[in-house]
């Protein structure tokens, strides 16, 4: 796959995060707040974010809240535009009170969270899990890759300490901590840890892809993620090749670090679960998806889709 042909006009984001990976609660945190501001017809910019209140109405430090926004916006919590900042009708389904699940306690919701911050600007995050294929990494050759791509596609340069510290708060919310570390307050773990994406093995600073079986991930979630990438990669085609949703970038393959034999399990299922929407077909050696009937709104059937985990 080429590195450079990803994203042309996208605008790298590195920084924001104040190195404090997203904890539990933030995003209910944020939710509420912010659904308060638009019933009283408020600025969720001014009056939240720029107050100097937000640390009284958020209960958390200065830095803290500035993170808090980084995570609400990238998990796709909030939407931004030049009217400004609102919540989504999705965000508003998810988080309210009495909504689908506001406390994060199924899977489904950390799932759709972690495809979010991989396919937005986060271009550490876009390139770790869409292009790094090796089965370990460390921070100082992931660096080394990005630097020279920002370099090559003419992005602005941003410091080794910024990098450093953008792969050091990616780590801190997918990692799963050694059981040595679980005592310091900076080992708390965020949400997206439940997912085992990424875990540290023996060598210091080494990491692992665990690419392969995902329990947590249901068949729903998977079709979400599918029709996200069909919508990108060939939305006005009928067929979609096994091989494209494997290793495609931003496929569930790689968006989900699941193999072939994973992907191929989801496909007996797709006909299923689809009402016959999608079926899978294997002729001449050839395996694909078949498109069996027309999708007006890819996104709107992935959203369609992906709500039948939440009954």
């Amino acid at each position: 796959m080429n590195e450079n042909a990803t994203h042309k006009d996208i605008r790298p984001v590195f920084s924001g995060h104040g190195t404090f990976p997203m904890r539990y609660g933030w995003l209910k945190k944020v939710f509420d707040a912010c659904a308060a501001i638009e019933k009283n017809g408020g600025s969720i910019s001014k009056d939240l974010f720029n107050n100097e209140e937000s640390i009284v109405i958020l209960g958390v430090g200065k830095n803290m809240v500035a993170s808090m926004r980084y995570w609400a916006t990238y998990a796709g919590l909030l939407d931004t535009s030049k009217d400004g900042m609102t919540t989504n009708e999705f965000a508003r389904q998810l988080f309210a009170d009495d909504g689908l699940d506001p406390w994060l306690e199924n899977y489904a919701t950390l799932w759709y969270i972690h495809w979010n911050l991989v396919s937005a600007e986060l271009f550490t995050y876009h390139w770790l899990f869409n292009y790094y294929n090796a089965p370990t990494f460390d921070k100082g050759a992931v660096a080394k890759r990005i630097e020279e791509i920002v370099k090559d596609k003419g992005w602005p340069k941003m410091s080794e300490n910024t990098l450093d510290r953008d792969i050091g708060c990616l780590l801190g919310l997918y990692a799963t901590k050694s059981k040595r570390n679980k005592s310091s307050e900076e080992s708390i773990e965020s949400p997206l840890t439940e997912l085992e994406l990424i875990s540290p093995i023996t060598r210091r600073d080494v990491f692992q892809m665990n690419r392969g079986t995902k329990p947590s991930l249901s068949i729903y979630t998977f079709l979400f993620g599918l029709l996200k990438f069909w919508k990108t990669y060939s939305p006005n085609a009928k067929t979609l090749s096994f091989e494209a949703i494997c290793y495609g970038v931003m496929s569930p393959g790689k968006v989900f670090l699941i193999n072939e034999d994973v992907v191929a399990g989801f496909m007996q299922n797709l006909e299923d679960a689809t009402s016959g929407l999608l079926r899978y077909s294997e002729t001449a050696g050839m395996k694909q998806i078949l498109l069996q009937k027309d999708i007006v709104d890819f996104d709107d059937m992935a959203l369609r889709l992906f709500k039948r985990n939440y009954k």
